[in-house]
């Protein structure tokens, strides 16, 4: 499986979409369509959204046409193969990984990651391609009550967005099993 890119919050700083452009050239993206996965939002308060609209503009501004890009709930109807490349916004992890198990969508991204359809997470849909999103359940509104949080295991460790933002958290943690993402910086896998 190849063409996994994890992000904290997107593909943003210039120096990152250089490197995406080495997986999908810039003007090979304006024809790929997007299956844009925005589950994870719909666990968030409310009083909390402005950064879903600044999300939805850094895939934009990769050069992706916006009428290519559609959007879609965990649990709908779906053909995987009408796309090239996966989105899975953040949000409440917890509530996301509670949804890919309830729909068995977790089978659908590792058949889709074997096709050859780019992954791109953000966030709660980076993490949930890790090992488990246990940290999360520290700092995240669990109200859907888990207390299994086995992630996907498509990456081998617990991937762990905003690190910048969670040094007191992750100053105790044994860090040999953590993916740390920054703020505006991602990995490509």
């Amino acid at each position: 499986m190849k063409n996994i890119v994890l992000t904290s919050c997107g593909i943003r700083n210039e120096d990152f979409k250089n490197r995406f452009y080495e997986i999908v050239s810039k003007e090979d993206l304006s024809n790929k369509k997007v299956l844009y996965i925005t589950t994870a939002s719909d666990g968030e308060r409310e009083d909390n959204r402005d950064w879903i609209d600044e999300e939805y503009k850094t895939i934009l501004d990769l050069g992706i046409k916006e009428e290519n890009i559609t959007e879609y709930k965990i649990g709908n109807k779906l053909d995987i193969d009408s796309f090239d490349i996966i989105y899975v916004l953040g949000g409440n992890t917890i509530y996301l990984l509670d949804m890919v198990r309830k729909y068995n969508f977790g089978e659908v991204i590792k058949s889709a990651l074997e096709k050859g359809i780019i992954y791109i997470g953000s966030s709660a849909g980076s993490q949930i391609i890790g090992t488990t999103i246990e940290l999360c359940s520290i700092y995240e509104d669990n109200f859907v009550n888990m207390t299994d949080f086995t992630a996907l295991g498509i990456v081998n460790g617990e991937v762990v967005p905003h690190a910048n933002k969670k040094k007191e958290l992750l100053k105790n943690i044994n860090g040999e099993d953590l993916i740390l993402l920054y703020d505006g910086d991602g990995i490509i896998i």
